[in-house]
C-alpha cells in the first residue's frame, strides 16, 4: 500500500503556531524515512554515477512531530521564495514563467537573449540539441552558468517511444509504460525511475516531463504504449513508483497530461481533440490518477490541449480557467506548478497565436508556459502579457502567484538556497567533475551572481 504524504495546506497553520520548536528541525535533518515499501527498490546499475542527497520531500522517521517538521520546512521554502521574489523586477518575474526551447547544441546569442536578456526560467531538451553526452553536458552547463536563477532543465524521459537518452544511444533504452504495466511488477517501474533519474542528472537535467498518468480508454489512445494500463489503480501504482523514484534522487517529476487523454484518438500536436464522457466518468477515470498521486507531492503537472465537453466545451483545457483553476486547483486542491504543453501545437495554434495563448494560459491558472523557441517569439509573448497587465486582464498579483510557485519548486529541489539556517540545501548533485551542474553548485553560483560576487 502506498504511503500517503502530508498535504501542505492543512499542516502549515499548525507549523506556524509551533515554529519555535527548533528541536524538530534538528530531528528532521538527521532522520529520514525511505520510499514506501511497495515502491522502494534497491537498484544496481552501471550508470549510477549521480550522487543523491536527502529526498526533497522526505519526512523524519520515528518522530511524532513529522507533520510539524514538514510544515516548518514548507513555511521556510515559501518564506524564501517570497524574499527572493521581492527583489525581482517584473521582467525577471515574467522570464521565470517561460520554458524555452532552442535549435542549438552550443551557447549562442539567441539563447543569451532568452536566458540572460529575458530571464527564462526553464529549458526543454530535444533531440535537435543532442550530439553526444559530452556535448549535452557542456551545452546545459553553459546555459546554467549564465543564468542568475538556475533553470529547470527538462526532458520527456518516459521510456519506450518517448526516451530521448535511449533513442540517441546515450544510455540503454528504458522500458515503455505499457510493458511495465503488463509485467505486473511495480518494482520494475521504480527501477526504471531510478535509472532515468541517474542518467538525467549526469547530463545536468533536473526535471523529467514524466510520468504519463493517463488511463487507456476502451477504444485505445493516440498515446499507445506510453500508457501503463486501462485501470486507474494500476496507473497510480506504476506511475507513482516511477515518480517517487525520480524525486528520491532530486529529479522533479511531472504528471501528465491533465485532464487525462488516455482515450483520445486524435493527436493534440495536429488538431484539438474532444473528451465527450460525462462528469462521472471524468472523475472515475481521467481525474482519478491525478487525484491519487497528489498525495505523493509531484513537482509539476502538465496540462494539454483538449476540449472537455462536460466542463468547458469552448476553451482548450490548457486555456480554460474552469479546467485548471476550477477542477485541478479548486476541486483537487493542487497548488503546485502547472505547466502547459507546447503552445505552438496545432491544438492551440489553429485557434490562437502564441502571444494570445500565453495570456490566456496565465488567466486559466497556468504557471510555466512552454512554446517560446527564439528571441522573437519570447519577446512577442512577453509583450502580450505586459499589455494584458496594463489593461487589467492580468494582475501583477497573479504573476507573483506563479513566480512564487516556480521559485518554491526550485528551492524545494535544491536549485536555489534556503534562507532559513535550520534547513540545509537539498536536492541531488552529480558526481564531482561530471558537468558542474549539480543542485548545490548551481545554488552557489546563483548566490554569487545575484549578490554581486565573482564565481570562477
Amino acid at each position: 500500500m502506498r504511503m500517503t504524504k502530508m498535504r501542505r495546506g492543512p499542516v502549515i497553520a499548525v507549523g506556524a503556531a509551533l515554529l519555535c520548536l527548533a528541536v524538530v528541525a534538528v530531528a528532521w535533518a538527521n532522520s529520514w524515512v525511505a520510499l514506501p515499501a511497495s515502491r522502494a527498490v534497491a537498484t544496481q546499475t552501471p550508470y549510477a554515477t549521480a550522487t543523491a542527497t536527502t529526498p526533497p520531500n522526505a519526512l523524519p522517521a520515528n518522530n511524532a512531530s513529522a507533520a510539524l517538521a514538514a510544515a516548518e520546512r514548507e513555511a521556510a521554502i515559501q518564506s524564501t521564495a517570497r524574499q527572493d521574489m521581492a527583489g525581482m523586477t517584473l521582467d525577471e518575474k515574467l522570464g521565470q514563467m517561460f520554458l524555452i526551447e532552442t535549435y542549438y547544441k552550443t551557447w549562442t546569442p539567441d539563447i543569451a537573449n532568452m536566458v540572460v536578456g529575458m530571464h527564462a526560467g526553464a529549458l526543454i531538451i530535444y533531440g535537435k540539441n543532442m550530439q553526444d553526452p559530452a556535448q549535452l553536458q557542456s551545452y546545459i552547463a553553459s546555459i546554467q552558468a549564465h543564468a542568475n536563477i538556475p533553470l529547470l532543465v527538462t526532458m520527456d524521459e518516459e521510456g519506450g517511444l518517448v526516451d530521448r537518452l535511449g533513442l540517441y544511444n546515450f544510455y540503454p533504452p528504458l522500458p515503455s509504460a505499457q510493458s511495465l504495466g503488463e509485467s505486473g511488477n511495480v518494482a520494475l517501474a521504480a527501477q526504471a525511475g531510478d535509472r532515468a533519474a541517474q542518467e538525467m542528472l549526469q547530463m545536468g537535467i533536473n526535471t523529467d516531463l514524466a510520468p504519463v498518468v493517463d488511463v487507456r480508454g476502451p477504444d485505445g489512445s493516440v498515446e499507445t504504449t506510453r500508457l501503463y494500463s486501462d485501470s486507474p489503480t494500476t496507473v497510480e501504482q506504476f506511475a507513482g513508483a516511477y515518480m517517487e523514484a525520480l524525486q528520491s534522487h532530486g529529479v522533479i517529476a511531472t504528471l501528465k497530461h491533465w485532464p487525462g487523454i488516455g482515450d483520445v484518438t486524435l493527436d493534440p500536436h495536429k488538431t484539438l481533440p474532444s473528451i465527450t464522457e460525462p462528469m462521472a466518468q471524468l472523475e472515475s477515470q481521467h481525474f482519478a490518477t491525478f487525484r491519487a498521486l497528489l498525495a505523493d507531492d509531484p513537482g509539476m503537472i502538465m496540462v494539454t490541449h483538449v476540449l472537455v465537453d462536460a466542463v468547458d466545451p469552448t476553451m482548450p483545457a490548457t486555456l480554460s480557467p474552469k479546467v485548471v483553476d476550477g477542477i485541478l486547483r479548486g476541486e483537487l486542491g493542487y497548488n503546485g506548478v502547472v505547466m502547459t504543453d507546447s503552445l505552438y501545437m496545432q491544438g492551440i495554434a489553429e485557434r490562437y497565436t502564441l502571444p494570445q495563448a500565453g495570456v490566456l494560459s496565465i488567466i486559466a491558472g497556468d504557471d510555466l508556459l512552454e512554446g517560446a523557441y527564439d528571441t522573437n517569439s519570447m519577446q512577442q509573448m512577453i509583450a502580450a502579457i505586459k499589455t494584458a497587465i496594463n489593461n487589467g486582464q492580468i494582475s501583477v498579483a497573479r504573476i507573483d502567484q506563479s513566480v512564487q510557485r516556480i521559485l518554491a519548486l526550485k528551492i524545494r529541489f535544491g536549485l536555489l538556497p534556503m534562507h532559513d539556517p535550520h534547513f540545509p540545501r537539498y536536492g541531488a548533485t552529480v558526481a564531482p567533475g561530471a558537468n558542474g551542474s549539480g543542485a548545490h553548485a548551481l545554488a552557489q553560483q546563483a548566490d554569487a551572481r545575484r549578490y554581486g560576487q565573482t564565481f570562477a
